[in-house]
């Protein structure tokens, strides 16, 4: 492989690009849903390939970048068309240079003409543009609205690095999201990567859009993003970019090996939740039974001996029917956060907790409520909090236990 590009008007002249395609999986399905067409320069005197980021760093002006851009989008679908023929079902995804997306080339209907001649439905292309690179927003609209006139899909790339502008993904509307690298990397290992991935899983459901996680390398990586919505993958894990379906050979027996240990991963899951929350709901249920005992001024003293007795239980707090902190918060000093006081800091006697999320399904008629695992602002720490009523005797009143459970 090339460590130095010749000249960049030769390689476009001759259109000297070679595609590889690399696969794009569906665990549901179980089967290659699209292909992503990768240009690779190829030297017209050794015919030795060059990389794609010593190719396109040649383009340096706007001409070279637009001619540059054309003769891959040609390769691509020319190279596709044959596929095609033989699998109706496949999908296309090629990047268009949104540098090049501009009031002069907007109207060009250049990829339109392209696959028509090629004969490749439109509904089987995917347009994949990295927005953050477009100097012309309005043009970029105008492009996606044409294509997706014409039947076109539109994926936003990379989205999630570097300076990616969220806010046009509302003025796209794209049909896919591909997830960049950047946030599937160690995901299985980071919490906060993960929730990142989860909230645009739940944005795309809303919006009637399909996450695809691009750059998976490690089982581990898919094992968790599968397991929080997401179903199209692509990356090395499943194949790297070949000519022709060439990387799509041994995928099927891949999938099928991912599946199962999915299945086995969500039922061994399931199983220990189950004993998991057994194991608390016994605790809370004897925490209960002891707070209906004892008058209100003497909660506190209750709930620190129960942080001393269970080593899971982080922090404890007491509730009126109304959301009104009738206790302290008690918790274990050694979780708490002491470089992080000023962000996590345990309510107090008083403390409203009238809108937070498990207060709300008490309030509508609840017995218990266990919400799913966060950052307690109480210890900053990753916690599932339980909030169950109990029938204070003495006080003749019905309270509500609060338990942030460390996960």
């Amino acid at each position: 492989m090339l460590t130095t590009v010749p000249d960049i008007q030769k390689i476009i002249e001759k259109q000297s690009i070679v595609i590889h395609f690399q696969p794009q999986v569906s665990l549901r399905r179980k089967t290659v849903v699209g292909l992503e067409a990768l240009s690779r320069g190829l030297d017209p005197g050794t015919g030795k390939l060059i990389p794609p980021t010593l190719l396109f760093g040649q383009a340096r002006d706007s001409e070279t970048r637009l001619a540059l851009d054309r003769v891959c989008r040609t390769k691509a679908v020319e190279a596709f068309a044959a596929l095609h023929c033989r699998d109706k079902s496949l999908m296309l995804s090629m990047n268009i240079d949104a540098a090049c997306i501009n009031e002069e080339t907007r109207g060009s209907s250049h990829l339109l003409k392209l696959v028509k001649r090629c004969g490749i439905s439109p509904n089987n292309v995917i347009i994949e543009i990295i927005e953050s690179r477009c100097d012309d927003a309005g043009a970029l609209l105008e492009f996606v609205r044409f294509y997706r006139k014409k039947n076109f899909l539109i994926a936003l790339d990379d989205v999630g690095a570097g300076f990616s502008n969220l806010d046009r993904i509302p003025l796209v509307k794209p049909d896919v999201i591909k997830l960049d690298r950047s946030l599937v990397a160690g995901v299985h290992e980071q919490f906060h990567k993960l929730e990142v991935v989860r909230s645009f899983v739940q944005m795309s459901t809303r919006l009637g859009c399909l996450v695809l996680a691009e750059g998976v390398e490690a089982g581990d990586e898919v094992m968790c993003l599968v397991a929080n919505g997401i179903d199209v993958f692509q990356g090395y894990f499943f194949a790297r970019p070949a000519p022709g379906l060439d990387a799509v050979s041994g995928m099927v027996e891949k999938m099928d090996a991912v599946a199962e240990k999915h299945r086995e991963n969500r039922t061994r899951k399931i199983a220990e939740e189950k004993r998991c929350f057994s194991n608390y709901a016994h605790i809370i249920l004897t925490m209960c039974q002891s707070l209906a005992k004892r008058p209100t001024h003497g909660i506190d003293h209750v709930l620190i001996q129960f942080i001393d007795m269970y080593p899971n239980v982080e922090c404890l707090y007491v509730l009126d029917m109304k959301g009104r902190q009738v206790s302290d918060t008690m918790c274990d000093p050694v979780r708490l956060k002491k470089s992080k006081r000023f962000l996590y800091e345990p309510a107090h006697f008083g403390a409203d907790h009238s809108l937070k999320e498990y207060y709300l399904p008490i309030q509508a008629g609840l017995q218990k409520y266990t919400t799913d695992p966060y950052i307690s602002l109480a210890s900053g720490n990753l916690c599932t909090t339980i909030a169950h009523v109990f029938y204070n005797k003495i006080g003749d009143r019905h309270l509500i236990l609060c338990a942030d459970m460390s996960r």
